[in-house]
């Protein structure tokens, strides 16, 4: 984890992506970079300059931006982190990939409202960055007192290889000195007996760098409910999930399922897109 992106609108649950993305470049000694998405309604880079002043709210909204953005780096470097702000105006989702690629973040972390639904967090582009992200996203969206994660359910299928994914966790982990829990949600339309869902989670430890993931099992209606409820049921402090993004289901957790406990799960979700890796 070299550079984190915090994604803000400065709106209080943003607040808290920032608290918390602030705490992980701390931990990793990472860079972080703001960024503000501005919405206007002319092209604002292609407007001649001399037509700027037809504009007085917008040139506002910069103003206002360009110092919320500048407060949040000058409180990163007093803090020995090396920090950089961006004011991109929205285009669309391209835009928002093509600065992670331009600037080689290798994590995310945004604020979510929960049930409000993602369009209140930095514009409506936000579900989709959850959903096609190349690099993980953390979704947060309350800040405890003290930022902690000692207990971490990472769910998935184990009948693919998420071993990338799951290094991508372990980092996490390791960064955090936090235990990982291995967790299938055992369903009915797709039930299987438990020794054999056990044997391929103990064959998928074998290649687990760590080596000291705990193997459990949930029965429950859907993922989202057993994910849910086992993390609750164990006290954990996040939730990672291993997805296709964009080509649906297919055997791992859908981005569906990772969108809605971001929107229901009061404690954070990484969602790690395995056909980025």
């Amino acid at each position: 984890m070299k550079k984190i992106l915090v994604p803000t609108d400065f709106s209080d649950c943003a607040k808290v992506a920032e608290d918390i993305g602030l705490v992980i470049a701390k931990k990793a000694n990472a860079e972080i970079h703001f960024l503000h998405l501005l919405t206007t309604p002319v092209d604002w880079i292609k407007l001649p300059l001399e037509k700027e002043k037809l504009y007085p709210e917008i040139k506002a909204q910069i103003g206002h931006a360009n110092n919320e953005l500048g407060k949040l780096k000058r409180g990163a470097e007093k803090l020995g982190l090396k920090a950089e702000q961006f004011l991109t105006f929205e285009k669309g989702q391209e835009e928002i990939d093509q600065h992670i690629k331009s600037h080689q973040h290798d994590f995310i972390v945004m604020g979510s409202h929960g049930t409000k639904g993602f369009k209140e967090i930095i514009g409506s582009n936000t579900q989709r960055v959850v959903r096609y992200s190349q690099v993980p996203v953390l979704a947060v969206k309350k800040k405890p007192k003290k930022f902690e994660v000692k207990n971490i359910v990472f769910a998935a299928n184990f009948e693919e290889d998420v071993q990338k994914p799951l290094h991508k966790v372990i980092e996490f982990a390791d960064l955090m000195k936090a235990q990982i829990h291995l967790l299938y949600v055992n369903m009915p339309f797709r039930f299987k007996e438990t020794d054999e869902v056990e044997a391929n989670m103990k064959d998928f430890l074998k290649k687990c760098p760590r080596g000291m993931c705990t193997i459990n099992i949930y029965n429950a209606l859907n993922e989202e409910r057993g994910i849910q409820k086992f993390a609750e049921a164990i006290k954990a402090d996040m939730i990672a999930l291993s997805t296709h993004g964009k080509t649906g289901f297919k055997k791992m957790i859908s981005p569906s399922i990772a969108e809605n406990l971001v929107n229901h799960a009061n404690i954070p979700i990484l969602s790690i897109n395995v056909n980025s890796l």
